[in-house]
């Protein structure tokens, strides 16, 4: 049985509780309109929040060049082998074309894994791309087909790779929305990735003699909050992988198709500053909030709490009606303390804005009923 009711004011509850009893199905969002932001090159263009929900997306699909955003899988997956990251590689010289981005490495040279990641994530080092792969794999072949299986399991539908560091070549893209999932995941589960492309420089022992190593994001020593994430370019245009935090909001951003180094820095901007001018952050529930009864499996007329398991958030408009979508998982059928019981969503004008399960408490009440008109309910939005 699905359960869909509008976040109520207080005044509003005793509706909100025939509602729920009835199962009605559905109090749709008052509409109004968005402002859209504007961009001035990217051909193709995505801005997500932290929880993946797509704010605004300009040809977003498209598949085009990504460059050495590349560099964010290839790093990932040298992560995933579990090379330890303080031993040393070997280093074969390779064959790149003569205005490829190098850091210096040559043959002899020893740089640990480590190193080569930085030269790789940094100053966006080419021929660190390739015996990364070498050191992984035993050639790059085989290193891209992992980077391949990666993209797959991440559902980056629109993304083939042929090489690790991003140069061009057929059958090499991506797309701006398959970008912004990659980047999302880069930083929340790689902690190393999430240090180092904020790093303005690195200092690298290369060819018997130190070398300073200077990032290429530019975008770090102007845009308050940005986190990073990965430049590119090549002939078919210049690419940014951004994400950027303030207060509590998190953006990612992927622009594609650029025609200048500057044009996909100021559209990032751009994009996140009408992101952050739009959208906020508001908590929907709290943790341990009671948001139903539920009969208990294991005691006559006993009944169990089912709670939120943790704050609800979710990026909203400033403007707009809330509204939620419970559906449970087993209805009408006895549960116990720990199991899941339902799940819900928020939307605001038909965009989704967040979701979270609920669980059953171990604590229970010996009633054979409960009023709903006494338990905490979601946060009035309005108020």
């Amino acid at each position: 049985m699905m359960r869909v009711s509008r976040v109520a004011t207080a005044a509003a509850r005793a509706m909100l509780a025939l509602t729920i009893a009835l199962g009605v199905l559905w109090h749709p969002c008052r509409a109004f309109a968005l402002t859209e932001p504007t961009i001035t090159e990217a051909q193709s263009a995505v801005i997500c929040d932290q929880a993946g929900n797509v704010l605004w997306s300009h040809n977003g699909d498209d598949e085009l060049a990504m460059a050495s955003i590349t560099k964010i899988m290839t790093a990932m997956v040298a992560l995933d082998s579990g090379y330890p990251l303080d031993d040393p590689c070997t280093i074969w010289d390779v064959d790149l074309m003569w205005d490829a981005q190098r850091a210096g490495y040559a043959a002899g040279d020893t740089p640990t894994m480590r190193e080569l990641l930085q030269a790789l994530l940094v100053y966006s080092g080419n021929d660190a791309a390739i015996n990364i792969a070498y050191n992984v794999s035993g050639d790059e072949a085989s290193f891209v087909a992992l980077m391949n299986q990666k993209a797959q399991q991440l559902g980056m539908t629109h993304t083939h790779f042929m090489n690790t560091h991003g140069l061009e070549e057929e059958g090499h893209y991506s797309s701006a929305a398959d970008l912004v999932i990659m980047g999302r995941y880069a930083l929340e589960h790689y902690p190393f990735i999430a240090q180092t492309v904020r790093l303005r420089g690195v200092e690298l022992l290369i060819g018997g003699e130190y070398r300073y190593l200077e990032s290429t994001d530019d975008l770090m020593e102007s845009y308050e909050g940005l986190l990073g994430i990965k430049t590119g370019a090549v002939a078919a245009g210049t690419t940014f992988l951004g994400a950027s935090a303030r207060g509590n909001i998190a953006l990612y951003t992927a622009v594609l198709g650029c025609a200048t180094d500057e044009g996909r820095f100021l559209d990032t901007a751009l994009l996140m500053d009408w992101a952050y001018d739009t959208f906020s952050e508001r908590t929907f529930g709290h943790g341990g909030w009671t948001v139903r009864i539920a009969p208990y499996a294991l005691g006559f007329n006993a009944r169990c709490r089912v709670t939120l398991p943790s704050d609800q958030t979710a990026t909203t408009w400033p403007e707009g009606s809330i509204s939620y979508r419970s559906v449970n998982f087993s209805p009408d059928v006895m549960v116990e303390p720990a199991d899941a019981y339902s799940a819900v969503w928020w939307r605001q004008g038909g965009r989704l804005s967040g979701g979270s399960t609920t669980s059953v408490d171990g604590e229970m009440t010996q009633a054979p009923s409960v009023n709903i008109l006494s338990l905490p309910l979601f946060e009035d939005m309005h108020e």
